[in-house]
């Protein structure tokens, strides 16, 4: 099954729907690798930047480990 990632709208749209303060939904956008510390969108998710060291992208819920199976 191939796996679709989200479009930049979809990622504003729910970052835009989340309750976070605007510094920790920035801090979590760069700790998924979404962009650097600089704002920029980086490699993982089709920019040019590189991604800041550590970062990850999110783990996808799945039925499979939303029920605490892996």
């Amino acid at each position: 099954m191939l796996h679709r990632q989200p479009t930049i709208e979809e990622m504003r749209a729910a970052m835009e729907a989340t309750e976070l303060p605007p510094k920790e939904g920035f801090a979590r956008m760069v700790s998924w690798g979404l962009i650097n510390a600089r704002g920029q969108l980086t490699k993982l998710y089709g920019g040019d930047a590189e991604p800041e060291p550590g970062a990850q992208r999110p783990v996808a819920k799945t039925s499979a480990n939303s029920n605490g199976e892996h």
